[in-house]
């Protein structure tokens, strides 16, 4: 990585780095559409994240930012940029007037969506979430891990300062994903100013439209049938009609104990959070009964 600056890369000018789980696949539709904003095809090239699974090669990234000429704004959305140490220095590197985007999440919820996710994938075979928990804290070494993901993706502190150290407040915008569900269109519109983008785009487009929703099929044939990935052929508005027969739609509830445990993992670093930021985030501890 010390050595990319010399390469011939079009570097992007902004930066959605996290927090996973926290509607960034819904920002890269919505930005997408913007005629002002390139974003590659491959929503998390993660160059900036060494160690992080499936990261593209430097050919591999210079390659997604080839048609990058007549946009001012040029992005790069890859959530494992917020917990990864080396990132915003890697990022200030190449590009150090770049403007960076936080979206945070409760992170109670965001942990239990986390594991959904991968449960919905056939990635993590634990039987339950609190399983997945005691893994995590009986885990004998560090390392990209699921159980790690579930957990400290979560402890937001540590995560925003190395961005307000390496780039400065004004430069840093830190969102809530609980804005992007009620305010979908003033959210997109203060990105966009943050991007240096019309922010008119987006004051009256229908953005309501939900992306990445939770699903798992109902059988063993039909968790096959999703695995082959022979549904990316099929139009979108059929899998619509047909996911409700095929799949449970509901999310399953997180349990108390859970709840508790990560309640008490994660009190103590919001409070800093909030303090780093100098105003209360009550939206973080929306699901905390």
């Amino acid at each position: 990585m010390g050595s990319a600056k010399s390469q011939d890369v079009n570097w992007p000018n902004f930066f959605v780095v996290g927090a996973h789980k926290a509607g960034t696949t819904s920002l890269d539709a919505h930005l997408k559409r913007h005629p002002e904003v390139f974003l590659p095809t491959t929503k998390e090239p993660r160059y900036f994240a060494p160690g992080a699974p499936n990261r593209v090669t430097l050919d591999e990234y210079r390659s997604l930012y080839a048609g990058v000429a007549g946009y001012k704004a040029i992005g790069d959305i890859s959530p494992f940029y917020l917990p990864t140490e080396e990132s915003p220095n890697l990022i200030r590197e190449v590009c150090p007037a770049a403007r960076i985007i936080v979206i945070l999440r409760d992170p109670v919820e965001r942990s239990y969506s986390h594991f959904l996710h991968f449960q919905r994938a056939g990635k993590d075979r634990v039987e339950s979430f609190r399983e997945a928990l005691d893994r995590y804290q009986d885990r004998s070494a560090k390392g990209w891990s699921f159980s790690q993901e579930y957990v400290e993706h979560g402890l937001y502190h540590a995560q925003v300062r190395r961005y307000l150290d390496a780039f400065g407040s004004e430069a840093v915008l830190v969102l809530l994903f609980e804005d992007l569900a009620r305010g979908p269109n003033q959210l997109l519109a203060q990105i966009a100013r943050h991007i240096g983008v019309d922010p008119g785009f987006f004051e009256e487009r229908d953005v309501s439209e939900v992306h990445n929703p939770y699903y798992v099929p109902k059988s063993a044939p039909v968790r096959w049938i999703q695995n082959l990935k022979v549904t990316r052929r099929v139009p979108a508005s059929l899998k619509m009609a047909v996911r409700p027969f095929l799949f449970n739609m509901e999310k399953p509830p997180l349990d108390d104990e859970s709840r508790r445990l990560l309640q008490d993992l994660y009190d103590a670093d919001l409070t800093r959070l909030e303090e780093l930021l100098g105003r209360k985030l009550p939206e973080l501890r929306k699901s905390w009964v």
